[in-house]
C-alpha cells in the first residue's frame, strides 16, 4: 500500500498526464479531455488507490479510457 500523501501526489501527475495524451490522440479542448476523464470508470479506479491502478502508465491509462469509449474495458492482469 502506497502512503497517502504520495498517491495524492500522483494522482494529479498521472491525470495531468494521461488528459495531455487524450487530448493529443483526440484533438479534445482541455476542459472537453478532463471531463470525459473525470467522467470514466478509469478515473474511478485511478483515484482509488486500492485498486493500484496507479501502477500504470499514463499511455496504459489513455489506452484503457479508450478501450472503455468502445465498450471494450479490459484491465491488463496485475
Amino acid at each position: 500500500m502506497i502512503d497517502q500523501k504520495k498517491f495524492e501526489g500522483w494522482l494529479p501527475i498521472l491525470t495531468a498526464d494521461t488528459v495531455g495524451i487524450l487530448i493529443d490522440n483526440n484533438g479534445w479542448d482541455e476542459n472537453e479531455a478532463i471531463g470525459k476523464f473525470m467522467r470514466s470508470k478509469v478515473y474511478a479506479a485511478l483515484s482509488d488507490e486500492r485498486t493500484k491502478v496507479w501502477h500504470y502508465s499514463p499511455l496504459t491509462l489513455a489506452e484503457l479510457f479508450e478501450d472503455e469509449s468502445r465498450g471494450e474495458l479490459v484491465w491488463p492482469e496485475a
